[in-house]
């Protein structure tokens, strides 16, 4: 069963904790929010990315923002990634999509979108 938001809040110590309990197949499995480099909403669920494997969690993204806004800084409407892991903003040229960011991060290949209106943001990760 998933837990909610209040649930994982009890569970986290009130807010304190710094870990995700993920459900996946009958399991729970505490994922360290440390690991985590980036979170990416998909449908209705969440992509939890780690350096080794991608979880799915069952909540919102603007929960978490607002938990761990210390930890991560939202990148594009549909993701937040974590301060530590932003290695390089750069500029792209995408033939569909046309000019615009995106943010390399430590640990893994893929590059996420970066949307003009959080660019000053993410920036600001990258100085520290």
């Amino acid at each position: 069963r998933q837990l909610s938001a209040a649930e994982q809040n009890a569970h986290d110590g009130g807010g304190v904790g710094e870990s995700l309990i993920i459900q996946e197949r009958g399991r729970s499995e505490r994922v360290a929010l440390t690991d985590v480099i980036y979170l990416k909403a998909e449908l209705k669920y969440i992509t939890v990315r780690t350096a080794d494997k991608e979880h799915i969690y069952d909540g919102a993204l603007s929960d978490l923002e607002q938990r761990y806004a210390h930890l991560f800084v939202r990148v594009h409407r549909n993701a937040l990634v974590a301060r530590r892991a932003v290695r390089a903003v750069e500029k792209h040229n995408d033939p569909v999509d046309g000019e615009g960011w995106t943010v390399r991060l430590d640990g893994v290949e893929e590059r996420l979108a970066v949307s003009r209106r959080q660019l000053a943001a993410v920036r600001e990760a990258l100085m520290g």
